[in-house]
């Protein structure tokens, strides 16, 4: 008996997603290659269209988690969403603030995180952040915002005065996946310090964790010797400065935060 087409159907409900019983449904009609059996070709059909349908299942979760939660973020490759490492990370602790004082402390961190990076570009010159059209909507923030916030009380200009002998700038804004964990991010440069290559990242926040740096650096797929976070946030210390923060324990860090990556799995099915 020769086969000449194959037809092959998958649906399915998807119970968590923004509209009640979402039911994707796929189907597939191909021609057998070469001696290709019917079994081998019905089986190859049957997993690429449970891949689609797990893109499905993918893109409805995120959909209803980006309607329920502003602070949770995804970035997309091939089609699929990926969950931040400071979602994964964070997801739980941002209800102590509100989320418009939460919108004014990001916006601070992002004119302080482009004023180091056109800084290390320029090799020495520090901007003034109006110069960026990029930052507008930030500026407006923090000028309107019941914090009274201002990148200028940060001490990002201190750190590197004190501490930018130590560094050798290589590569900065990297963006990463991590397909066996499901989860991506931006760290913000890979340098080496004093000799050792090194992922570092600025925090203007007062709380920070290695957990996060730990799984830049396993996403990266780089041999990264040493995690690195520079506090250039306010700091009322009498040096005007915070020293770095060092570790050289990625295993044990990103331990720590595959736990955190279970518990948002848990409680978002992502």
């Amino acid at each position: 008996m020769k086969v000449k087409e194959i037809n092959v159907g998958l649906s399915g409900v998807i119970p968590t997603s923004s509209y009640e019983n979402l039911k994707p449904s796929f189907s597939m009609t191909v021609e057998p290659e070469g001696e290709e059996t019917a079994v081998q070709c019905v089986t190859k059909i049957k997993d690429f269209l449970h891949q689609q349908f797990d893109m499905e299942v993918n893109k409805a979760r995120v959909d209803l988690i980006e309607k329920q939660y502003s602070n949770i973020r995804f970035r997309e490759k091939d089609g699929k969403k990926y969950p931040s490492v400071t979602s994964i990370t964070d997801w739980d602790k941002d209800w102590r603030i509100t989320d418009d004082e939460l919108r004014q402390y990001a916006a601070r961190g992002t004119i302080v995180h482009k004023l180091i990076e056109e800084y290390i570009k320029s090799k020495g010159v520090w901007p003034e952040p109006d110069m960026f059209p990029e930052l507008k909507e930030d500026l407006i923030v923090l000028a309107t915002g019941s914090l009274n916030l201002t990148w200028k009380s940060c001490s990002h200009i201190k750190f590197f005065e004190q501490f930018e002998k130590d560094f050798e700038w290589l590569e900065g804004e990297i963006e990463v996946f991590n397909e066996e964990h499901l989860y991506s991010g931006r760290f913000d440069a890979l340098v080496k310090y004093k000799g050792k290559l090194s992922l570092a990242d600025w925090k203007t926040g007062s709380s920070f964790s290695h957990s996060q740096t730990a799984a830049y650096a396993i996403a990266s797929g780089k041999k990264i010797e040493s995690l690195i976070i520079c506090p250039v946030g306010v700091c009322t210390n009498k040096s005007g400065y915070f020293k770095p923060n060092i570790t050289e324990d990625i295993k044990g860090n990103f331990h720590k935060f595959l736990k955190a990556r279970a518990k948002f799995k848990m409680r978002f099915g992502v």
